[in-house]
């Protein structure tokens, strides 16, 4: 019961937080650019806004599965812990405040070992998704340009370091990546022996969990790498719905551009919310070497930025009815 009313605080001090970061936010947009944004795409922003919606409802299928086999738990208690979090990370800095809402929010139903164990399947899953659809798109949006040497090197550079980050995670994967790293924690003193002990006890089962993520055989894995699969590719969608409802043709180089380069500019932008700032800048110069114009870039991260307000605020709304609902319970 303590364990379910602190997750019920939690949740309420982060509903709070994002609460105040998205008046924050919606204040440096403007009412009157984001008028614009709906002017300026007409029922295109429904589409993006329906696209959107349906790759929550497959990375809580993703959720769901991984949770197969060790919890039962009502789907969409799943998909409300699941918009409650991306909500959370699109508003607070570094993308990564909303995983804890999404364990305390399953927390009611699914033990707290095994809620962490399925997000960081899912999370796990979503990057290395993300890293072979860079590998394979960058190379190629390469050959279609004439890039200057020195911005092709630093793209093949790049890409290198990604399959390098790739391969070093799957092997500590299969060693225990989570014991790993306090093993590490004990060796430079951080942490003593003994705590370290009693924390590698404490979740190996977590780090079990995570060394099945590659096998398609263990309960839930295959249904969970499907729905993550499908969110990319609702994703990748509503990506070229925005590039279309933001006028901007959709030239071979663009696409294969956008559905990987694009993904490397928002993993960089999410060191501040909805990258203010970092995916202005980077999107103006991609779009550039791309061949369009410059401004171009602009128009595509106002509209993606609107469309990640309107996004955010459909999960703190779905945050405090589930909350609601559960208060009771804590």
């Amino acid at each position: 019961m303590a364990r379910l009313r602190a997750g019920y605080v939690f949740n309420v001090i982060t509903f709070l937080i994002g609460g105040i970061a998205l008046a924050i936010v919606l204040d440096q947009l403007g009412w009157e650019g984001m008028r614009r944004v709906f002017v300026g795409t007409g029922s295109w922003f429904a589409v993006i806004a329906a696209i959107d919606l349906a790759s929550v409802f497959c990375d809580a299928f993703a959720i769901h599965g991984f949770l197969r086999g060790k919890a039962e738990v009502s789907y969409w208690k799943v998909f409300a812990a699941e918009a409650s979090g991306i909500a959370i990370n699109r508003l607070t800095p570094l993308n990564s405040l909303g995983e804890p809402v999404k364990v305390t929010m399953l927390g009611p139903d699914v033990p707290t070992k095994v809620a962490v164990a399925a997000v960081l399947m899912f999370n796990l899953t979503t990057m290395y998704i993300g890293i072979a659809a860079i590998v394979i798109g960058v190379p190629l949006t390469v050959l279609m340009l004439d890039l200057p040497h020195d911005a092709a090197v630093a793209v093949w550079f790049g890409t290198a370091v990604l399959v390098a980050f790739a391969i070093a995670m799957a092997v500590l994967l299969r060693r225990g990546a989570i014991a790993t790293l306090i093993t590490a924690l004990a060796r430079i003193g951080i942490i003593s022996d003994d705590r370290a002990a009693r924390w590698t006890a404490a979740i190996a089962d977590i780090d079990a969990r995570l060394r099945n993520l590659g096998d398609v055989h263990a309960t839930g894995v295959t249904r969970g790498i499907a729905g993550v699969f499908g969110s990319r590719c609702l994703n990748w969608a509503g990506t070229l719905a925005v590039l279309h409802a933001a006028n901007i043709p959709l030239t071979p180089p663009l696409v294969v551009a956008m559905l990987s380069v694009g993904i490397l500019i928002t993993w960089m932008s999410n060191v501040i919310p909805l990258g203010l700032g970092i995916a202005d800048g980077s999107n103006y110069v991609l779009y550039g070497i791309l061949g369009a114009a410059p401004a171009a870039g602009l128009v595509f991260t106002m509209v993606n930025r609107v469309r990640t307000v309107l996004f955010a605020l459909m999960g703190l709304t779905v945050m405090a009815i589930a909350n609601a609902f559960g208060r009771s319970r804590a």
